[in-house]
């Protein structure tokens, strides 16, 4: 059986059209980031097959997976999105795909929400599939979410947590292939992501500068990471170039909407070349009040 796991910041309408998509046969954990005490009491009451976990702190989508990775009873853990539609039984094609094929440490649906945006990426030449029902393909990276073969995963396999948003799939990635772990798409399988709808509307201003700063952090992290020092520094330069060009432009118009997210991007990118952490939540405030 699958556990789904699924991270939440003000996302309570979201969930419950989530929670709707699976049937109750399923274990849920959802890691609730906004500390919304009601929501849990709510969720908890109203579905069986509901866990809310609230941490001290908004603690990010790779350490929110973590965390529910390490809660989940099941072999099979489904990583998934708040703003992410499990169309078409999804998790019921899943179960039945596993009960067939189980050599993989990643399996993903493919998203049919973005016609120019795809949700896998293939870097080398896998071998194909003769009798292949659900469209199963070997790939390099997946995004948006991730069926977890605990047979296959172990604590070492863990999203990295110096991440708070985004790159964190690339890095995931990166590091399963790089010990032969195997991951695939499933074409036959879908999902559908509406895309950047994931929190509250009325917290778009927030949401807009946790996305500009932690872009470039996470960018720069990545680099460091897998690339080393100076490949970071070298891109480093270059985006530090764009921004100040970009910066003086909109502080000539005076345009302050720009400006506040542009320096939010340069805050973000300067953080990351020296070595901070990713420590910038704009949402604080908000929890608190």
């Amino acid at each position: 059986m699958i556990s789904v796991v699924i991270p939440s910041f003000f996302s309570s309408a979201l969930l419950e059209e989530r929670i709707k998509e699976i049937k109750n046969s399923f274990e849920i954990i959802i890691i609730e980031n906004s500390r919304d005490f009601n929501l849990k009491k709510k969720l908890e009451t109203k579905y069986k097959n509901v866990k809310v976990v609230i941490p001290d702190k908004n603690i990010g989508y790779p350490a929110a997976f973590n965390l529910g990775i390490s809660l989940s009873i099941n072999q099979y853990i489904f990583l998934s999105q708040p703003d992410v539609k499990l169309i078409d039984n999804c998790l019921e094609k899943l179960s039945e795909l596993v009960k067939k094929f189980d050599d993989f440490t990643i399996i993903t649906p493919y998203d049919i929400g973005n016609k120019d945006y795809s949700n896998y990426e293939i870097y080398k030449n896998y071998p194909k599939f003769k009798k292949n029902e659900y469209q199963l393909e070997q790939v390099d990276l997946v995004d948006l979410t991730w069926l977890i073969n605990k047979k296959n995963f172990n604590k070492n396999d863990y999203f990295d947590e110096n991440f708070f948003l985004y790159f964190e799939a690339y890095d995931f990635a990166r590091r399963l292939t790089k010990k032969n772990k195997k991951i695939f798409i499933s074409k036959k399988i879908n999902t559908f992501h509406i895309g950047s709808s994931s929190h509250d509307k009325n917290l778009q201003h927030y949401a807009t500068l946790t996305r500009c700063w932690h872009y470039n952090w996470s960018k720069i992290y990545y680099f460091k990471k897998h690339f080393g020092n100076l490949y970071a520094l070298r891109k480093s330069l270059v985006i530090l170039y764009k921004l100040i060009i970009k910066i003086s432009k909109n502080s000539i118009f005076y345009n302050k909407k720009n400006l506040v997210y542009l320096v939010a991007e340069l805050r973000g990118l300067l953080s990351s070349m020296f070595n901070q952490p990713s420590n910038y939540r704009p949402y604080e405030k908000v929890i608190k009040n």
